[in-house]
């Protein structure tokens, strides 16, 4: 039987798993932890995420500091490079004494080097950046401000340079220094059952750690600053609230179906629009709910209890469906009053939340996600009546994506464009998300 791994050991297992096979941070994390969920207390299962995601946010800069001090840097490799960042970001990130980062690595290091032969080294790195690191972090933000954002903020240099030619030097370190930061977590209330102020309320009472607030002009978001198991709560079994970014809580929003219309959740995931949808439409209508991915549609029965989804006046189907064909007898071949487009995409909206897509995801995924999604768009406009609406959004700020992408589509089919809205991380302190409502000719 394998010996349980200490927190930074298994910290270290699941950044060498996403660095070798890639994957979804939250996913590999969740595994690595249920797997060994009996030998980790509650508080080591939160330094685990913590040192996971700085590791991921900051890696390049971690890096950066590493290769700045090390006599022989191309030698650091595999492991002891994974070990090194967990380590430097304590150092640098969490402000922890030097003597614990550096006894701490040095008991990793045991594990890769049974003889030794690499304690000086570690030694020697971590000492030179708790003494010099604080002027070497300087040093990188103060180059021109490509360097600055691939040095410092770990931003990839081909995305790094987008973001300074869109957006200018300075709106473009703000969204670096935002994307450093884990975001809040948003919550939105289901305003047919309850209100905000009072699912806040009983949170806070349940669980005095629970920082949160109500969010101007969004009666049915809460932010959650910290504290608490929130799926644990009650009132999420209930239904009475889900977990929800606010910039796509705006998706459903922005389409506003009403009770009695037929609605197409197309590309619906794992369901939190859907619920969304339902929400809006008092539970009554018809939604038919679409996705390619049958395991995604499974997470549909834990949301029908959940939400109420069996309401007697509610007429929902979920159907597993490619959408890009031009065959959609599979969404029942009608045409629907609202159509909600929640297309795939690059996620570069998410390097706050997801700071894997920063190592993960090219230059050439930016022009893959758009031809997709532009397939997407064409096969669900001819699913909208006469006079209706659909929605596009993308957790993705990238113009190619959003904006160049729907209004081409719209001049091209006679449609309207209604509404365009982006949320970011920098002004907004949400996850980057983009939408636009488009209106179908009578």
């Amino acid at each position: 039987m394998l010996a349980p791994p200490t927190t930074r050991g298994l910290a270290i297992r699941v950044l060498r798993q996403l660095e070798q096979q890639q994957g979804f941070s939250n996913r590999v994390l969740a595994g690595h932890l249920l797997a060994w969920s009996a030998d980790l207390a509650r508080r080591d299962r939160g330094l685990v995420t913590v040192l996971v995601y700085g590791v991921l946010r900051h890696r390049a800069r971690l890096d950066a500091l590493i290769d700045a001090v090390a006599d022989k840097p191309e030698r650091i490799r595999g492991r002891l490079r994974e070990l090194l960042r967990v380590a430097v970001f304590e150092l640098r990130e969490l402000a922890r004494p030097a003597h614990v980062a550096i006894s701490q690595a040095q008991a990793m290091r045991e594990e890769v080097d049974p003889t030794g032969a690499l304690r000086g080294l570690v030694q020697a790195v971590l000492a030179a950046i708790d003494r010099d690191g604080e002027a070497l972090d300087a040093k990188f933000a103060a180059g021109k401000p490509l360097e600055a954002l691939a040095l410092r903020w770990s931003i990839p240099r081909w995305l790094a340079g987008r973001m300074i030619k869109q957006l200018g030097p300075e709106r473009a370190l703000a969204r670096a220094v935002a994307l450093a930061s884990p975001p809040p977590v948003d919550l939105r209330v289901d305003l047919s059952r309850t209100t905000a102020e009072s699912v806040a309320d009983e949170l806070r009472a349940a669980d005095s750690r629970v920082q949160i607030e109500l969010v101007e002009g969004q009666p049915q978001a809460l932010r959650v600053r910290s504290g608490g198991e929130l799926t644990h709560s009650p009132l999420y079994h209930a239904g009475l609230f889900s977990v929800q970014g606010l910039g796509a809580q705006q998706a459903a929003l922005a389409l506003a179906p009403c009770p009695e219309e037929h609605v197409l959740d197309a590309c619906c995931g794992m369901g939190t629009k859907t619920l969304h949808l339902a929400e809006l439409m008092r539970r009554r209508g018809r939604i038919v709910a679409a996705d390619a991915s049958s395991e995604r549609l499974a997470a549909h029965e834990e949301l029908r209890h959940r939400g109420l989804l069996d309401a007697p006046e509610l007429q929902l189907h979920t159907t597993e469906a490619d959408l890009t064909q031009p065959d959609l007898n599979a969404v029942d071949g009608e045409r629907y009053d609202g159509v909600l487009l929640d297309a795939p995409c690059t996620g570069l909206g998410n390097l706050g939340r997801h700071p894997e897509l920063r190592w993960n995801c090219r230059y050439e995924d930016i022009a893959t996600c758009a031809e997709l999604q532009r397939r997407l768009l064409e096969r669900c406009l001819g699913r909208v009546r006469p006079g209706g609406r659909l929605v596009y959004a993308v957790c993705s700020l990238e113009p190619e994506e959003g904006p160049l992408l729907v209004r081409a589509v719209a001049a091209e089919h006679g449609w309207g464009l209604e509404l365009e809205q982006a949320w970011t991380p920098e002004l907004e302190g949400t996850d980057g998300f983009y939408l636009a409502r488009l209106r179908a000719p009578t």
